[in-house]
């Protein structure tokens, strides 16, 4: 058998399945087994340290209940006033009475090995029966961390291995206590607790400043280790008083188990050997093995058994196509691989075959309908193709424009997209209507309806209600705006190219009613039209705003052209009259109207493309004239005039510097020049930034300057050769301007 057949692909992926899951469920009880046993046992031996913690509790507690009972002794408070430092016998008596309750405690379980008494205010120290002096007993400093103490009761651990026990006294006023009864216990009692566990491993404690209490026997030579798993357990016991962890010491592993006391401070610590649980762990992940393989065996020998049954009718399948195909690459690839081909193959061929019909049918109903509108197809040839429709009493054609695509985020280049989107939802919504299938001419959708009803009104109705049912489709959809012409109803299919020009005709007539206008070609009547008045006030006022070079004026006039011709009662035809013209006297008024004729009007003859931008709505036609054919004239006109403008300023300057000492004024240079004087004024202020005045009197002030400092003239002279009213007014002028007056102004030459 080939290695690339699917049966044995099959097989082999029933028996990796099997082995993973079977090894992935065994795996899984491993690891739950093991995490039981080690959770069994990690239990067991924090209960059996917990039992540790309340023995040992219990007999501090013990000691404690003690001692504190003895500090409470009418006995112990009398003697606390007493000073033995004086010897009398009196303080012998009050000895001699607690000496009974001394000996009490001696004899308690706990097993006392010392204990004293330690009067701060009176300054002695009981011990043993007998009194000494407190400095005999405790140096200075010792005394004052004796008085220092932060607690009532502590417990501490002595150097010998004993523990001692520390009692404020009195008892019931902490803060104003005059001594403490102190009392030693053996520390063998409490290691001898500790080492109970031993079969569950060791126990130590540590107390509340990290230290070990008791050492751990089988642990002394690696007491390095141990230092680090008791500085880990220090750390963990800030966040949980009590826990686990695994740790390897001496190369082992261990379980270390704490748990810290609330009452003293102190951890208690049990460390075992995970030895004994791991080889338990391994039985059991040998035992789960094997019993995987004889699993995984038997489930072979039924996959086996079950492959075989479920090929067999792919196998079949499999021969009979390759006896039906050429292609040798089965022999290269599994049974369902090369079956999946050949279909995949014949499927392609099968859509490739209907899309090329469906295209082509499209085509052909296209180029047909196309024929039909343009009125070349003979009555034969239209009644060949339809037939005798029974179903359609009436006919009549319906164009259907976009409005604009301006403001909508689509652009120009987007215009063929949607109108083969139009076209596709013009085919839905007049399926049950629709003798043929919308066709785009000229960028207008084009549809022949056809309506059982013979009443006109009622075809006129239905014809509406799928108009409107168009619009509200598209401006849902694609958030465009569209206009619809409707023809006169008609009773042959060949009359379609007629219904076709009066639908168009129709459409177009939707310039002077707006936007998404349903226009009926039948509620137009042509001998009823006015007679139509150009509007040449508001043209001859919109060309001098051009020549003026006026942007705002020529926006605002054109603005008014535009909303008067399609807003009277004006035809389409008059409209197109009227754009013409318009654009006639435009043109004209340019110095390169030959170019500019050329360069508007190359593409399409000037009349196809006034009734294309005629198609559009008012706004469209404004905007388009603006900035297509005025602003580049007014670019033009701007750029002439400031050429102009530029050579009228300097021939006045030229006037101003030959004949500043003549009576020149402004109105005899715009006399000369023939402009108007305001307008001259205007230009010069424009281009010189000063006014002609004050131009002419600052040349005359730099002339005075001249004359005071190059000739001998008196100042009277020098005011009436520059044409001053008087030399009074010349002086107040110069001193105005310079600061000082013509005389001072000489003299500071005269000087320098």
């Amino acid at each position: 058998m080939r290695r690339n057949s699917y049966f044995i692909r099959l097989l082999s992926f029933n028996i990796i399945l099997v082995i993973v899951s079977v090894f992935m469920l065994g795996y899984i009880a491993y690891l739950k087994t093991t995490s039981l046993i080690n959770e069994k046992i990690d239990k067991i031996n924090g209960q059996l340290l917990f039992q540790t913690q309340l023995q040992i509790e219990n007999s501090l507690r013990s000691v404690e209940s003690a001692i504190v009972q003895f500090s409470l002794s009418p006995n112990l408070i009398n003697i606390m006033d007493v000073d033995f430092n004086v010897i009398k016998y009196e303080n012998y008596l009050e000895l001699k009475s607690l000496l009974p309750e001394i000996n009490t405690l001696y004899s308690h379980d706990s097993g006392f090995s010392y204990f004293e008494i330690v009067n701060l205010n009176k300054g002695w120290v009981l011990r043993n029966g007998g009194v000494l002096a407190i400095q005999e007993v405790y140096s200075p400093d010792e005394i004052r961390r004796i008085k220092e103490g932060a607690s009532s009761s502590i417990w501490s651990r002595v150097d010998n291995g004993n523990f001692e026990y520390t009692l404020k006294v009195p008892f019931s006023s902490f803060d104003q206590f005059n001594g403490v009864v102190r009392a030693r216990i053996p520390g063998n009692e409490i290691y001898h607790v500790l080492a109970t566990g031993k079969d569950m491993g060791e126990m130590t404690l540590i107390d509340a400043n990290g230290s070990v209490i008791r050492g751990l026997i089988q642990f002394k030579s690696i007491q390095d280790e141990l230092a680090d798993a008791v500085q880990k357990v220090q750390r963990d016991i800030q966040i949980e008083p009590e826990g686990s962890f695994l740790t390897k010491l001496n190369g082992d592993e261990y379980s270390v188990i704490y748990r810290k006391s609330a009452k003293y401070g102190w951890t208690y610590l049990s460390v075992v050997s995970t030895l004994e649980t791991n080889s338990t762990s391994r039985f059991i992940g040998f035992f789960i093995v094997i019993t995987s393989f004889v699993v995984i065996s038997v489930i072979f020998v039924f996959s086996l058994f079950g492959a075989r049954k479920l090929y067999s009718p792919i196998k079949r399948l499999f021969h009979l196509v390759v006896s039906n195909s050429d292609d040798n690459s089965h022999a290269r690839s599994n049974e369902l691989d090369f079956i999946n081909k050949k279909i995949r193959m014949f499927l392609q061929d099968s859509q490739r075959l209907k899309a090329q019909l469906g295209i082509k049918a499209n085509e052909l109903n296209d180029f047909f309908a196309f024929k039909l509108f343009q009125g070349e197809l003979k009555q034969t040839e239209i009644e060949s193709k339809l037939g005798i429709d029974m179903r359609w009493e009436q006919y009549c054609v319906m164009t259907v424009q976009i409005d604009t695509l301006e403001g909508t985020g689509y652009r120009k280049t987007d215009l063929d997209l949607l109108l083969f989107a139009v076209k596709n939802m013009l085919g839905e919504l007049a399926a049950e209507l629709s003798v043929l299938r919308p066709v785009i001419i000229n960028n207008v959708q084009v549809l022949l309806i056809g309506t059982p009803h013979k009443n006109v009104e009622v075809m006129k109705e239905d014809v509406y209600l799928l108009s409107r049912s168009i619009q509200q489709a598209v401006k849902q959809y694609l958030k465009l705006q569209v206009s619809i012409g409707i023809s006169d109803p008609f009773f042959k299919s060949y009359e379609a190219s007629d219904g076709y020009h009066k639908a168009a005709d129709a459409l177009k007539l939707r310039m002077t009613h707006g936007r998404e206008a349903i226009l009926y070609i039948s509620d137009f009547d042509e001998t009823e039209a006015v007679k139509a008045k150009y509007p040449a006030l508001i043209a001859k006022d919109l060309n001098d705003a051009i020549k003026f070079g006026d942007k705002e004026q020529t926006k605002h006039f054109l603005h008014n052209f535009i909303a008067e011709i399609f807003s009277g009662p004006y035809s389409y035809k008059d409209c197109h009259k009227f754009i013409f013209l318009l654009l006639m006297d435009m043109i004209k008024l340019s110095n390169n109207s030959d170019e500019m004729f050329i360069r508007l009007f190359k593409e399409k003859p000037l009349f196809d493309y006034l009734d294309q931008l005629l198609q559009n709505s008012g706004h469209d036609v404004e905007v388009w004239i603006y900035d297509t054919v005025i602003e580049p004239m007014i670019t033009e006109t701007l750029a002439r005039n400031e050429t102009r403008h530029r050579n009228i300023t300097k021939t006045l300057i030229q006037f101003i510097h030959e004949e500043y000492d003549t009576d020149l004024t402004l109105e005899a240079c715009a006399s000369r020049l023939h402009f108007n004087p305001n307008y001259l004024g205007q230009i010069f202020r424009k281009e010189s930034g000063s006014g002609f005045n004050d131009y002419l009197s600052q040349y005359r002030l730099i002339i005075s300057k001249k004359m005071l400092a190059e000739t001998d003239y008196q100042v009277q002279e020098i005011a009436e050769n520059l044409r001053f009213s008087n030399s009074q007014n010349f002086i107040r002028y110069f001193k105005k301007m310079e600061g000082i007056t013509p005389r001072q102004y000489r003299e500071n030459l005269m000087k320098s």
